[in-house]
């Protein structure tokens, strides 16, 4: 009688001490996994961040480049306009 009053707490806390054990295991996995988490999001806010600098960036230059792109068509046009001019110049001077 004296061992089954030993044994049956022994036996029972056996599986309760499992259960601890197993919840305790599934908890430290748990916190491994939310810093994993937490890492990955930091380097997506980041990489995030760094593309929307770089398209504000690529924007500006892009606007730059088309204002350059107008200020080229105007002087190739008012060189045509110079061109015609003294085109015009020279037909003065014909011979009839």
């Amino acid at each position: 009688m004296v061992r089954y009053r030993v044994l049956i707490p022994l036996f029972l806390s056996l599986f309760v001490w499992q259960g601890v054990a197993d919840a305790a295991s599934i908890s430290t996995r748990v916190r491994v996994l939310e810093s994993k988490v937490a890492k990955q999001d930091s380097k997506i806010k980041q990489s995030e961040y760094l593309r929307r600098a770089q398209d504000s960036k690529i924007d500006k230059s892009l606007a730059k480049v088309k204002v350059i792109e107008k200020k080229v068509d105007k002087l190739l046009k008012g060189e045509e306009g110079v061109e015609r001019k003294s085109q015009r110049a020279d037909k003065r001077y014909a011979f009839p």
